[in-house]
């Protein structure tokens, strides 16, 4: 594009209500189906790919506006409002062919490139959209973005409703309508030759109204099989006998109820598809199940007779039972899916009414943030196989993070505990060698050396585990708060002779816990003698099941992110290198350089905000609610207040803006750790609204910088199309959510907000220079 044809183009006009509106609807639409497809994926392939889900989602976005600049849309300024109907129906149409095609396709890991080409599509035209309407009123940047932000945040509040109600497949759907009421919009002030289209568009968003309810009552469009998920191997392993009773989604989970697969349980449910907790079938007595008090996962209730046992996490409710056959007088029930409760609730009297029982108390809350709330202590605490192996709902923006099994949880567990009371987690006997490490690293810093804490620590298989069965043998590790006796092992140990001992007090144990705990070896050497990684690890670090050496990071994961990373690198040199071939101004280096960092900067600090503040909010579902809401919100709020900057003051305004939001930055990474922690015990009221308050300074500065950019650019009479810097910033997000992670990974989140710091110097140091403007212009 050349500057006569920019000169001529219309980014002076200001945006109408009807574009702002459709801006806001399209960003809540890419939102909204950016946490559903983590979902999704969740739930049908495995974990580890919602986050690439993200990375597909951003390079969408960008490539869109790379797809403008390319199709140099903004030359056609009398029809722009019509290219812009036309691309948001486009988006709206595109959601039911994703579903459509994704289920034709299957659901296994070998088809990952074409869920990622099929997940692309919607963020694509949408990008493209976005763009477009940036390129044709670039020089109101300023409300554009804040309707842009203000959208993403409706979208935030959206999409946790959509999912609990209508479920993933069918919010897909229903996603639809946001994107067709915005092509309506921008359709209705064409002229008369346009009345056939405009009635055409009508129909879009109400089409897509009426697919969603009919697949709502129909369940016609639904995920029937993901052979390599847990679910369906249970399904198919008894044809005709197991069956699904319930399959329910929320905003952080789809629970699958399966019952008939044998006798002794009544039901199975499934987190995501995966991670599984059984309902036992029970009539609610001290004396059933049979010999339940001699299972090798009960001794840890032989600890004391009638203890009062807090029990994290219970699902189907297993622990529970046991606790009340071993004779507890009181059990303390925290579960955090409501879900779950639910469906243990409805099979009643077959499970003894469990969660109804006068002899337990059932607290609705995540279980980290239970424990360093509350004032009680417990003879025992149990966490049997508490994961979900689910991406958080703040979108998909982790891989394994736990805060359950870091050293500050297994320290607020052992001080809640009574003076014979004991920690036990039943797992694996991989587990053992990360709570191992972490049981010596916390108590080391209290004094203790490694012998004093070898004499609290009991870990014990069922079995002895073969190298194939690491993850598979049923795995208790006990943390006594007083040093536990030789009898003492002898009374939890009687009746399982034959189970292999790791570590126990007074008895032969295995190698290398044995030279760990008598102090003849380090941590250092303890982890070194490992094929995977048994570091202990922290709330700063909390990726506990982040086992591959050397760094944390599964082989296939880096060869997924290397997909969007190719990609990225692929268009960005086609931008710079092919902008002449393809008739359009190439953005000079300094300008990459601002907005790149500004792209990696903003999504940097997104995934580092929402992991510092999610243990002080102490549910997944309010870190989208709140944390990214409010991000949005103040980010839209200080475009809005940017937009009184005159064009001529927009470096001097961008060279205080940016390092206050460094500094910003800098006092997160190491203040906002003690600051959670202070905050802890208010009520919940009292956080929420703290939180948001934390949150507010970094959303409202950072969304001052790229707006003003747009703005700078689209005065510049040389100044490159804004729908390829929108695309720099789009394809940069992907690089920065990448860096984040394996930052995080690799050093902890202290240093991504040290990242994030240092992408916004970047952009502080590559800021616009003075505009060519006549002295004293503003923009209108």
């Amino acid at each position: 594009m050349t500057a006569e044809t920019r000169s001529a183009s219309p980014p002076a006009e200001r945006a109408g209500a009807a574009l702002l509106l459709a801006v806001a609807l399209l960003s809540a639409s890419g939102l909204m189906f950016e946490v559903t497809l983590t979902r999704l994926f969740s739930a049908t392939i495995w974990y580890h790919y919602t986050f690439v889900a993200i990375s597909v989602a951003l390079f969408g976005w960008g490539l869109g506006g790379f797809l403008v600049c390319v199709l140099r849309l903004a030359r056609f300024e009398r029809q722009v409002a019509s290219i812009l109907g036309a691309l948001s129906l486009l988006v709206a149409v595109t959601f039911p062919l994703f579903l459509v095609l994704l289920l034709q396709v299957g659901f296994t890991p070998h088809d990952l490139t074409w869920y990622f080409l099929l997940s692309l599509l919607p963020f694509l035209a949408g990008g493209a959209a976005l763009s477009l309407a940036f390129e044709s009123r670039g020089k109101d940047s300023n409300r554009l973005y804040f309707a842009d932000l203000l959208g993403a945040a409706a979208g935030t509040l959206l999409v946790p409703l959509a999912l609990s109600r209508l479920g993933a497949e069918t919010t897909i759907l229903a996603i639809g309508v946001l994107p067709g009421i915005a092509g309506v919009l921008l359709l209705a002030p064409c002229g008369g030759e346009g009345r056939p289209w405009r009635l055409l568009a009508a129909l879009v968003p109400l089409a897509a109204a009426l697919c969603a309810a009919w697949n709502l009552t129909s369940d016609a469009l639904a995920v029937r099989d993901a052979p390599e998920k847990e679910l369906y191997k249970l399904l198919a392993a008894h044809p005709g006998k197991a069956r699904v009773d319930s399959d329910r989604w929320n905003a952080y989970s789809r629970i699958t109820a399966v019952s008939g697969f044998d006798e002794f349980h009544i039901a199975r449910l499934f987190i995501d598809s995966s991670a599984e907790t059984s309902v036992l079938r029970w009539n609610g007595t001290d004396q059933d199940p049979p010999g339940a008090a001699s299972w090798f996962r009960a001794f840890p209730f032989r600890m004391k007779r009638g203890a009062r046992v807090l029990v994290i996490g219970p699902g189907g409710g297993t622990d529970v039972v046991l606790a009340l056959v071993t004779g507890s007088p009181k059990v303390t029930a925290v579960e955090m899916n409501p879900l779950i409760v639910d469906c243990v609730r409805r099979i009643g009297a077959a499970a003894g009414n469990l969660y109804d029982h006068p002899r337990v108390e059932l607290v609705m809350q995540e279980g980290r943030n239970y424990i360093e709330r509350t004032d009680e202590r417990f003879d025992l605490i149990v966490l049997g196989w508490v994961d979900s192996w689910a991406s958080v709902a703040s979108g998909g923006l982790a891989l394994t993070e736990n805060y359950l099994y870091t050293q500050e949880a297994l320290a607020a567990y052992y001080d809640h505990l009574t003076e014979d009371g004991a920690l036990a987690i039943i797992r694996w006997p991989i587990d053992v060698r990360r709570l191992a490490a972490n049981a010596v690293a916390f108590l080391g810093a209290r004094g203790l050396p490694p012998q004093d804490v070898g004499r609290r620590v009991l870990a014990a298989s069922l079995r002895r585990p073969e190298a194939d069965e690491l993850s598979t043998v049923e795995t208790v590790f006990l943390l006594a708060r007083s040093p536990l006796l030789p009898e003492k092992v002898g009374e939890l140990l009687a009746g399982h002779e034959d189970a292999y001992l790791m570590h126990a007090p007074g008895r032969a144990s295995a190698q290398p816990w044995d030279a760990l705990f008598s102090g003849e070896m380090t941590l250092a050497a303890y982890g070194d003698s490992f094929d995977t990684l048994a570091t202990p690890v922290s709330d700063d670090h909390p990726f506990y099941f982040a086992w591959d050496k050397p760094l944390g990071i599964p082989g296939f994961v880096v060869r997924l992110l290397l997909l969007p990373v190719g990609a990225v690198v692929a268009f960005t040199l086609l931008l710079l290198l092919g902008a002449k071939r393809l008739g359009f101004r190439a953005p000079r280096g300094r300008t990459v350089a601002y907005f790149g960092a500004l792209g990696m900067g903003f999504i940097i600090v997104e995934v580092a905000l929402i992991q510092r503040l999610i243990l002080l909010l102490g549910h997944p579902l309010y870190s989208l609610v709140v944390i990214l809401f409010t991000l949005l919100v103040c980010g839209g709020i200080g475009s809005l207040c940017a937009r009184r900057v005159p064009a001529e003051g927009v470096r001097r305004a961008l060279g205080w803006i940016v390092p206050l939001v460094v500094l910003l930055l800098l006092a997160g990474a190491f203040a906002l750790p003690d600051l959670v922690r202070a905050l802890l015990p208010l009520a919940l009221p009292a956080r929420v609204l703290l939180a948001g308050l934390l949150v507010l300074p970094f959303g409202f500065l950072m969304g001052m910088p790229f707006p003003l950019g747009l703005r700078h650019e689209a005065a510049d009479p040389g100044g490159a199309p804004l729908s390829a810097l929108w695309g720099v910033n789009g394809v940069a997000s992907v690089i920065g959510s990448i860096c984040g992670l394996s930052l995080a990974l690799i050093a902890g989140f202290t240093w991504v907000f040290v990242l994030g710091a240092v992408c916004y110097a970047v952009a502080w140091v590559a800021r616009p220079r003075v505009p060519r403007l006549a002295q004293g212009e503003r923009v209108p």
